[in-house]
């Protein structure tokens, strides 16, 4: 058994302890226009991204969150904040095309996703977790090619991984379950090592899952 940990971190402490559940409303506006009359841009289909990275900029920063039970209302300095962030780790909207590809077209844009995930994205999170940085990553939870199905998808932090020969887990900051240390991703391996599925603690369905960007940013609106 190999394990290994970021030093000091862990959800229930440096997560948020509120969900991603958020009331309908507008993220962002594009002056008078609300961009929900075009079918995008509702808080309440999730702000996964925005709360993962706003949580690696706090724990880099060595800033507490806050010790709310709700999600910052709607407008306000502290929701400006994750959408701000949610919106950057869109990255120039390549994010959601990579989902959009996985989704539609399997692995890494063809082929087998548990394949993929094990031969090219797990060699990039180890190598990011053992030189001690949390791990932004994509969840593929669906096959489709339709666009409108990508909020199925979701965007968790891996603070850590397990290997013993049978299996590859991640340890998961999920912002679906706050306060939780024990959320996990795994890779299941067959006798020759080679993927034969995969799977998520909490139950939900994983087809897959790939490395996102992320770079750390002054948390200004959390001080």
């Amino acid at each position: 058994m190999t394990e290994h940990t970021i030093p000091g971190f862990a959800p229930s402490t440096h997560g948020f302890h509120f969900a991603n559940a958020w009331s309908a409303g507008p993220t962002i506006r594009f002056g008078p226009l609300d961009p929900r009359l075009i079918g995008v841009g509702d808080a309440r289909a999730g702000l996964c991204g925005g709360m993962c990275y706003t949580v690696a900029d706090l724990f880099a920063a060595d800033v507490q969150v806050p010790p709310d039970r709700e999600p910052p209302a709607n407008g306000s300095p502290r929701f400006r904040a994750i959408v701000r962030r949610q919106v950057e780790s869109l990255a120039w909207l390549s994010v959601p095309i990579r989902f959009w590809l996985r989704s539609a077209l399997g692995g890494s844009f063809g082929g087998d996703r548990a394949r993929s995930t094990w031969e090219r994205e797990w060699p990039k999170a180890r190598a990011r977790l053992d030189a001690g940085r949390l791990t932004s990553i994509g969840l593929i939870r669906v096959a489709t090619r339709d666009p409108r199905d990508l909020t199925h998808n979701h965007q968790v932090i891996a603070w850590g991984y397990a290997e013993d020969g049978r299996a590859v887990t991640l340890r998961l900051y999920d912002p679906n379950w706050p306060d939780r240390d024990d959320v996990t991703v795994s890779i299941d391996l067959d006798p020759a090592l080679r993927p034969a599925g995969l799977s998520q603690s909490t139950g939900e369905p994983l087809l897959g899952w790939f490395v996102l960007p992320y770079a750390p940013k002054p948390p200004t609106s959390w001080r």
